[in-house]
């Protein structure tokens, strides 16, 4: 089954992907057992023979110091039986790890038990300074060496068990990179075997599609024979070129027929609308000419409606004008009898102000009696007073302040009085200026009322003389309106005519187009060849 272009791409993505896959696979499997025994060594080979190593230096430093107490007598019982507890503990910790042999940590912790027992006593002995002590010490040889043989011996199978896990580690790695070198080569050949394929199936085609279309297009020649074995795309192209070929070799003689026939037409055509062009060439100029005097009488028409409106607007300003001046008259004429009862109103005012001026003279009068009488009672008031000794006194001399605000008051009095007195003679000599200025207000009302009436005949007279401008300014906007009408008609002529010579043009080169495309066309029949 061939394949097809898109298939035959896919080649090198799916060869790479397949590969890809491999190595990620090879590099995952063997990574999860390196990683298995990493973490082994880790959480359980390491910390065993670490402390196996660590049991077996504290059993041989327990042992030393127990030799100690029974050579130098000096037993350190609390330091013994903490070396002791931690040995226990270390040896309890080495028997919960994995990877450790079980029934041979527990027959090493029953042997220390036992060495124990028996180095108790001889510390017990050694602290009694008893001469068994060293006889003791000898017996114990035994139980220290099953001891320290265990010890070692686990040391060295958890070292063995070690060495073998970092072994498998390194085995696992140098694995690891074998099938990841062996698999990227593999894909390397893989890729280069695909793409040599890939060259000769697709490249190869397509440069030999290409160099025939490139010597179609330099010479021209429809009868080259182009390569269709290819079962691909690029197969089909060729065959669709080959198609394309075998319909263009009928074009020529086809296009070279009708450019003919094209190129008698386009010179009839020619040769018709040159003759067009001049007719209405000369119409154009007609027609402008009358364009040209008709615009001169619309300007002149124009000028008369520009004048005939500034008329209107003259007379209208002095309609309004005449107008607001009889409206401020007739204001100046209310305003002035609002003024007259205000200065009427004014001197009643005054009048009874001057009225009131006496009312308070006499109460004024009224006043300087009462004080005269106060003045009379005080003299009297003094008198009896006098009359009356040591016992008076007091009241002589109230009477005397009586007669003091008595003078006072008399004295007071006379003062208002006199201002009363020149009050009413400014309140006099304002009424005669009062009564002066009203009677000459009268008159100038009078007059401003004369005017008012004046101005309304002259209003009257402004109004007639504006209608008769609004008139002679609507005949002139009519006329101006029918000539510029008529212009509007004659530009819109002058501007079509201006169109169709252009349009005429316009033809005329668009048959200079067509018959410079039909040399083209004629080239170009004559360019391949069949």
């Amino acid at each position: 089954m061939a394949l097809r272009l898109k298939q035959k791409m896919m080649v090198l993505p799916v060869v790479a992907a397949a590969f890809l896959v491999a190595i990620v696979a090879v590099t995952v499997a063997l990574g999860s057992r390196t990683r298995a025994a990493s973490e082994r060594i880790g959480s359980s080979l390491a910390p065993s023979v670490s402390q196996a190593q660590t049991s077996r230096a504290g059993f041989a430093a327990l042992h030393q110091d127990v030799g100690d107490a029974v050579a130098l007598h000096a037993v350190k019982q609390q330091t013994l039986d903490a070396q002791v507890a931690e040995l226990n503990k270390g040896l309890a910790a080495l028997r919960a790890l994995p990877d450790v042999d079980g029934p041979k940590l527990e027959a090493l912790q029953g042997a220390f038990a036992r060495y124990w027992q028996e180095a108790s006593q001889v510390v017990a002995l050694a602290a009694r300074s008893d001469a068994a002590a060293e006889a003791a010490l000898g017996k114990l040889e035994p139980a220290y060496r099953a001891v320290h043989e265990g010890l070692e011996s686990v040391t060295a199978q958890q070292e063995a068990s070690q060495r073998e896990a970092f072994m498998e580690v390194s085995s696992l790695h140098g694995t690891t990179l074998t099938w990841v070198l062996v698999l990227s080569l593999g894909c390397i050949l893989a890729l280069a075997v695909a793409t040599v394929w890939l060259l000769r199936e697709v490249t190869a085609p397509l440069a030999r599609l290409t160099a025939t279309a490139t010597r179609i297009v330099r010479e021209g020649n429809l009868s080259l024979a182009i390569d269709t074995s290819s079962q691909d795309e690029v197969g089909e192209l060729a065959r669709s070129i080959q198609t394309l070929m075998t319909r263009l070799g009928s074009v020529p003689n086809t296009l070279h027929a009708v450019v003919t026939e094209l190129t008698a037409a386009a010179a009839r055509l020619n040769a018709a609308s040159h003759e067009q062009l001049n007719f209405l060439t000369s119409q154009s100029r007609s027609l402008t000419e009358a364009s040209s005097t008709i615009a001169e009488i619309a300007q002149t028409s124009g000028m008369a409606a520009s004048r005939a409106e500034m008329v209107l607007k003259v007379a209208a300003q002095a309609d309004a004008y005449s107008a607001s001046g009889q409206v401020s008259i007739e204001r100046s004429a209310e305003g002035l009898q609002q003024i007259r009862a205000r200065v009427g109103a004014l001197v009643g005012s005054i009048g009874v102000l001057s009225e009131q001026a006496v009312h308070a003279g006499e109460i004024i009068g009224s006043v300087k009696d009462l004080a005269d009488q106060s003045n009379v009672l005080a003299l009297n008031a003094a008198i009896e007073a006098a009359r009356a000794g040591e016992e008076g006194r007091g009241f002589a001399v109230v009477a005397k302040e009586m007669r003091a605000l008595s003078s006072q008051s008399l004295q007071s009095t006379q003062r208002i009085g006199k201002i009363l007195l020149e009050i009413n003679q400014a309140i006099r000599e304002t009424v005669g200026i009062a009564e002066g200025d009203s009677q000459k207000m009268e008159e100038g009302i009078e007059q401003v009322l004369a005017s008012a009436t004046t101005l309304k005949d002259i209003t009257q007279v402004v109004q007639e003389s504006s209608q008769a401008a609004r008139q002679i300014v609507a005949s002139v906007t009519q006329q101006n309106a029918g000539i510029t009408q008529m212009t509007e008609v004659v530009t819109q002529l002058s501007e079509m005519m201006s169109d169709v010579v252009m349009a005429t043009s316009n033809a005329e080169q668009a048959v200079g187009q067509i018959n410079t495309s039909l040399g083209k066309l004629q080239e170009l029949s004559t360019a391949f060849r069949v």
